[in-house]
This record gives C-alpha cells, sequence and structure tokens, in this order.
C-alpha cells in the first residue's frame, strides 16, 4: 500500500474513532509514526484528506445506492442488502456523526451529499416497488413515497442516533439493530404472514447481536 493510501486509511479510522473534528495532521503522523512533513507532501492538511476520504465513499456508495434502480433486487437479496448499505455507511461514519458541520465547511461536499441522500431515496423507491410488485408486501403508491423518505432519513442520521442512544455498543451491534430498525417497517405490509414475518426478523436480530456480543 502507498504512503498516501495509508495516510487515507489511518485518517479515516482516526476520525471514526475520535471524530474528525478532534484529530489534527500531527495525529495522523504520530499515529503512523511518521513526520508531519512527510504527511504534508502528499495532503497539504486535514482538509485534502476529508474531501478525498468523501471521493471514496462517495464512489463506492453510489455503486451500491444504484444496485436496485439499474436491476431489480430478487427477494431474497434484500436482506443483504441492507447490510451493505448499513456497512458502507459504518465504513465512514465519521462523516454522518459531524454531517451538519462538515457540509458547513465544505460547500462542495454539501452539494455533493445532496445528490447521494437523493439517490438513498430514489434506491428505497426502487426496492420498495419491487417488494410491491412480486406480491411480498401491499402498499399505496403514497404509503411507498413516505416509507422510500423514511428509509432514507434512517440511513442518513443512523450513525448520530446510535452514538446518542448507546455510545458503547459496538459496530456490528449498531448495524445488527439499524437493519432491523429498517426492515421491520415492512411488517405491516406484508401480505401473507406478517406476524411470522417479524417472528423472523427479531429472532435473527437477537441471535446476531449475541454473536456481536
Amino acid at each position: 500500500m502507498k504512503t498516501k493510501d495509508k495516510i487515507l486509511q489511518c485518517s479515516l479510522n482516526l476520525f471514526n474513532e475520535e471524530g474528525e473534528q478532534n484529530v489534527t495532521p500531527v495525529d495522523i503522523a504520530n499515529e503512523m509514526e511518521i513526520s508531519p512533513g512527510n504527511l504534508y507532501y502528499h495532503f497539504k492538511g486535514k482538509d485534502p484528506i476529508i474531501k478525498q476520504l468523501f471521493l471514496d465513499f462517495e464512489e463506492e456508495f453510489r455503486m451500491v445506492l444504484n444496485a436496485p434502480v439499474e436491476k431489480p433486487l430478487e427477494l431474497s437479496d434484500n436482506w443483504i442488502y441492507f447490510y451493505i448499505l448499513y456497512e458502507e455507511i459504518a465504513d465512514f461514519r465519521f462523516f454522518y456523526r459531524n454531517l451538519q458541520a462538515i457540509l458547513e465547511r465544505y460547500p462542495d461536499i454539501e452539494r455533493r451529499f445532496r445528490g447521494l441522500v437523493s439517490l438513498k431515496v430514489k434506491a428505497m423507491t426502487s426496492l420498495i416497488k419491487r417488494l410491491s410488485e412480486t406480491g411480498f408486501i401491499s402498499i399505496s403508491d403514497i404509503e411507498l413515497e413516505q416509507m422510500a423518505e423514511r428509509f432514507a432519513l434512517q440511513l442518513t442520521y443512523w450513525p448520530t442516533y446510535q452514538t446518542l442512544m448507546d455510545e458503547t455498543a459496538s459496530t456490528p451491534a449498531s448495524i445488527h439493530k439499524g437493519v432491523f430498525g429498517l426492515i421491520s417497517q415492512l411488517t405491516p405490509y406484508v401480505v401473507e404472514g406478517s406476524d411470522t414475518f417479524l417472528k423472523l426478523l427479531t429472532d435473527f436480530r437477537d441471535k446476531m447481536l449475541k454473536a456481536a456480543g
């Protein structure tokens, strides 16, 4: 791995664990055991690091979000897809935990992030619509629209909510709770066996939380 990539990975880890507002370029250099001058050679301060990390996140997340838009998911793939979404957000969670401050400091990131939120709504709309078309759920157009908005909202503010409610929870445990919270909202609309569906979700969540410690 090149030094530039190592700096990005180290910065991402520190930002996620400590909060990017609490991490300085010197902290990153010390963590990597390199001189601040060496770090400055690759990145002229913390701002270019944050911008590059966002570009990396945006590229990866757009590919994930576009999946159900470009090609409808099979019913069995939805569960996995939600986990992929949450894991992608968790990998870059420092953006979400300090979202307002970052968007105020970086207007270009604000514009691009707004595009990601719009794509979240589009992806959630495609996903829920597919569930309706296959007969798994029965939902009106207005309810579908509102549910897609709620899903996008939950995906955007989940890291902050989880930190506020349980700061000690591990990332895997937070992901399990997040996925459960999202999918369980489909329960009232399941055409057949909504009680069975919810029990299946709950049992799986409890099993995964136990495994996550």
